[in-house]
Protein backbone atom coordinates (compact mmCIF):
# COMPACT_ATOMS: atom_id res chain seq x y z
CA UNK A 1 0.00 0.00 0.00
CA UNK A 2 3.03 2.57 0.94
CA UNK A 3 4.93 1.69 -2.26
CA UNK A 4 1.47 2.92 -4.44
CA UNK A 5 1.26 6.26 -2.42
CA UNK A 6 4.56 8.01 -4.15
CA UNK A 7 2.90 7.08 -7.66
CA UNK A 8 -0.65 8.44 -7.08
CA UNK A 9 0.89 11.32 -5.66
CA UNK A 10 2.76 12.37 -8.48
CA UNK A 11 0.02 11.30 -10.31
CA UNK A 12 -2.58 13.94 -8.39
CA UNK A 13 0.05 16.55 -8.68
CA UNK A 14 0.70 15.90 -12.72
CA UNK A 15 -3.12 16.12 -12.92
CA UNK A 16 -3.29 19.23 -11.10
CA UNK A 17 -0.73 20.84 -12.78
CA UNK A 18 -1.38 19.92 -16.40
CA UNK A 19 -4.48 20.43 -18.47
CA UNK A 20 -5.38 23.71 -16.03
CA UNK A 21 -5.33 26.19 -18.76
CA UNK A 22 -6.61 29.61 -17.37
CA UNK A 23 -9.40 29.89 -19.12
CA UNK A 24 -11.49 33.30 -19.78
CA UNK A 25 -13.77 34.45 -16.46
CA UNK A 26 -17.59 35.59 -17.72
CA UNK A 27 -16.03 39.30 -17.72
CA UNK A 28 -13.42 38.69 -20.05
CA UNK A 29 -15.76 36.14 -22.50
CA UNK A 30 -18.41 39.91 -22.69
CA UNK A 31 -15.25 42.01 -23.05
CA UNK A 32 -14.07 39.87 -26.15
CA UNK A 33 -17.33 39.62 -27.36
CA UNK A 34 -17.83 43.43 -27.63
CA UNK A 35 -14.17 43.68 -29.38
CA UNK A 36 -15.71 41.14 -31.81
CA UNK A 37 -18.83 43.61 -32.69
CA UNK A 38 -16.81 46.31 -33.43
CA UNK A 39 -14.46 44.30 -35.62
CA UNK A 40 -11.31 44.42 -33.52
CA UNK A 41 -11.02 40.86 -32.41
CA UNK A 42 -7.38 39.68 -33.17
CA UNK A 43 -7.51 36.51 -33.84
CA UNK A 44 -3.74 34.44 -32.85
CA UNK A 45 -4.98 30.92 -32.60
CA UNK A 46 -7.91 29.19 -34.37
CA UNK A 47 -9.95 27.42 -31.71
CA UNK A 48 -11.22 25.04 -34.07
CA UNK A 49 -7.92 23.81 -34.93
CA UNK A 50 -6.90 23.43 -31.11
CA UNK A 51 -9.84 21.38 -30.30
CA UNK A 52 -8.79 19.23 -33.15
CA UNK A 53 -4.84 19.16 -32.51
CA UNK A 54 -6.05 18.22 -28.48
CA UNK A 55 -7.38 14.96 -29.70
CA UNK A 56 -3.76 13.94 -30.35
CA UNK A 57 -1.34 13.78 -27.06
CA UNK A 58 -0.01 16.79 -26.79
CA UNK A 59 -0.27 18.39 -30.03
CA UNK A 60 -2.95 20.58 -29.43
CA UNK A 61 -1.04 22.64 -26.56
CA UNK A 62 2.03 22.45 -28.26
CA UNK A 63 0.04 24.76 -31.13
CA UNK A 64 -1.13 27.02 -28.93
CA UNK A 65 1.50 27.32 -26.32
CA UNK A 66 4.44 24.44 -25.58
CA UNK A 67 3.87 25.31 -21.77
CA UNK A 68 1.77 22.48 -20.65
CA UNK A 69 2.22 19.87 -23.58
CA UNK A 70 5.56 17.86 -21.70
CA UNK A 71 3.08 17.49 -18.41
CA UNK A 72 0.15 16.19 -19.64
CA UNK A 73 1.63 13.24 -21.61
CA UNK A 74 1.80 11.31 -18.59
CA UNK A 75 -2.54 11.77 -18.11
CA UNK A 76 -2.93 11.11 -21.98
CA UNK A 77 -4.30 7.91 -22.20
CA UNK A 78 -6.67 8.65 -18.63
CA UNK A 79 -7.87 11.53 -19.48
CA UNK A 80 -6.52 12.89 -22.88
CA UNK A 81 -8.91 11.82 -25.67
CA UNK A 82 -12.01 13.59 -23.46
CA UNK A 83 -10.72 17.05 -21.42
CA UNK A 84 -7.65 17.70 -24.11
CA UNK A 85 -9.80 18.90 -27.21
CA UNK A 86 -12.07 21.15 -24.95
CA UNK A 87 -9.07 22.35 -22.76
CA UNK A 88 -6.65 23.27 -25.91
CA UNK A 89 -9.68 25.02 -27.33
CA UNK A 90 -10.21 27.10 -24.18
CA UNK A 91 -6.06 27.98 -24.51
CA UNK A 92 -6.29 28.96 -27.93
CA UNK A 93 -9.47 31.62 -27.06
CA UNK A 94 -7.23 32.75 -23.76
CA UNK A 95 -4.51 33.57 -26.29
CA UNK A 96 -6.87 35.21 -28.65
CA UNK A 97 -8.17 37.27 -25.54
CA UNK A 98 -4.76 38.68 -24.80
CA UNK A 99 -3.88 38.70 -28.31
CA UNK A 100 -6.85 41.21 -28.50
CA UNK A 101 -6.21 43.25 -25.94
CA UNK A 102 -2.39 43.74 -27.17
CA UNK A 103 -3.84 44.78 -30.57
CA UNK A 104 -6.99 47.39 -29.20
CA UNK A 105 -3.86 48.83 -27.17
CA UNK A 106 -1.44 49.09 -29.75
CA UNK A 107 -4.08 50.63 -32.67
CA UNK A 108 -5.20 53.11 -29.32
CA UNK A 109 -1.96 54.09 -29.01
CA UNK A 110 -1.27 54.59 -32.11
CA UNK A 111 -4.56 57.02 -33.21
CA UNK A 112 -3.77 58.99 -29.96
CA UNK A 113 -0.58 59.89 -30.92
CA UNK A 114 -1.26 60.82 -34.39
CA UNK A 115 -4.06 63.64 -33.04
CA UNK A 116 -1.56 64.38 -30.49
CA UNK A 117 1.21 65.42 -33.66
CA UNK A 118 -1.85 67.44 -34.88
CA UNK A 119 -2.66 69.14 -32.13
CA UNK A 120 1.39 69.86 -31.82
CA UNK A 121 1.24 70.72 -35.52
CA UNK A 122 -1.82 73.39 -35.21
CA UNK A 123 -3.85 71.59 -37.61
CA UNK A 124 -6.21 71.00 -34.31
CA UNK A 125 -7.26 72.93 -31.14
CA UNK A 126 -8.08 72.07 -27.96
CA UNK A 127 -11.19 71.26 -28.33
CA UNK A 128 -11.18 69.55 -31.42
CA UNK A 129 -8.16 67.00 -29.88
CA UNK A 130 -10.01 66.47 -26.93
CA UNK A 131 -13.05 65.85 -29.01
CA UNK A 132 -10.79 63.30 -31.05
CA UNK A 133 -9.47 61.93 -28.32
CA UNK A 134 -13.36 60.76 -26.53
CA UNK A 135 -13.96 59.17 -29.77
CA UNK A 136 -10.97 57.19 -30.10
CA UNK A 137 -11.65 55.80 -26.74
CA UNK A 138 -15.38 55.37 -27.62
CA UNK A 139 -14.34 53.30 -30.72
CA UNK A 140 -11.45 51.28 -28.70
CA UNK A 141 -13.32 50.60 -25.66
CA UNK A 142 -15.12 46.94 -25.02
CA UNK A 143 -18.59 48.79 -23.97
Amino acid sequence: MLKKFPFAALLCAVALASGCTTHLSEGQKRELDAYEQKGLKAEEKSVGTAAVLGIFPMAGYFYTGPVLAVTTLPLYPFLGPLWMPYDSAQSAKNRNYYATKEFVEREKRKALTEIDHKMEDKQLTYEQHVREQRLIEAKYSPY
